[in-house]
């Protein structure tokens, strides 16, 4: 995607927490086998996994962003295995115990159909019993009512290296294709910066006969990340399915 090749710069800068690297850690260590992380992006889970002796493999369809994420792992004395693909249609000559698809990467398919043949290109490259953790997200009600244009929800000031950046998140959200339609503006030393995505919000029923459809089972789905069952308004849900 495009805005990824734009924000390669500043991408930490806007998704620089953590909250879901212990999780994904500790699936990666019990999967006694390779992990593929697909949406890699700059190596905030990737690097993390390597460093702790996972066999980690990475794609991302950002050549940019796989830059950063090789300068950082030369600096931290690691070599990583990573690969600029598509997560429709990449082909790897090897299966994975374990492909996780983290911070709502999943949602950038905006089409049943790219959907349909990204899990079952998953699928592929799972070994027997191998399992799949998806990252995906239930919008509120204030964040659906957000349409017509787009509307300011969010604002946030960080630091970084030293480096002070604020943010603020707009969002234009479309009922009838349900596409949230994304704006950034980042102002980091004296300079603004624009950038525009689209997410597709998918149902948590349309998620789990998605799932189905594609050959899945034993699938579960979780509110967060520490394991909670999943309730009605959680936001932040974590599917897992088996080959």
């Amino acid at each position: 995607m495009k805005v990824y090749e734009e924000m390669a710069d500043v991408y930490d800068f806007i998704y620089s927490d953590a909250h879901d690297a212990n999780m994904y850690g500790l699936e990666a260590r019990n999967a006694k086998g390779p992990v593929l992380e697909v949406g890699c992006g700059t190596g905030r889970i990737l690097l993390r996994l390597l460093k702790d002796g996972i066999d980690v493999t990475g794609i991302d369809i950002s050549e940019g962003m796989l830059g950063i994420l090789r300068k950082k792992a030369e600096k931290l004395g690691l070599k990583p295995e990573v690969m600029r693909a598509d997560m429709r249609d990449f082909r790897i000559n090897k299966k994975f115990k374990l492909i996780i698809v983290p911070y709502r990467s999943f949602l950038h398919l905006l089409t049943e159909a790219d959907r349909k043949k990204t899990l079952l290109n998953l699928m592929d490259h799972l070994d027997k019993g191998g399992r799949l953790i998806l990252h995906s997200y239930e919008p509120s009600k204030e964040e659906m009512e957000c349409t017509g244009g787009y509307h300011h929800y969010e604002s946030e000031d960080m630091e970084k290296q030293g480096v002070q950046c604020h943010l603020d998140w707009y969002l234009d959200y479309d009922r009838k294709t349900g596409v949230g339609h994304y704006r950034i503006v980042i102002r980091k030393e004296g300079k603004e910066q624009i950038f525009e995505m689209d997410l597709a919000f998918i149902s948590t029923k349309e998620t789990e006969m998605l799932l189905k459809s594609c050959g899945y089972k034993n699938i579960r789905a979780y509110c967060g990340f520490d394991y909670a069952p999943q309730v009605k308004g959680c936001p932040e849900v974590l599917w897992f399915a088996e080959k």
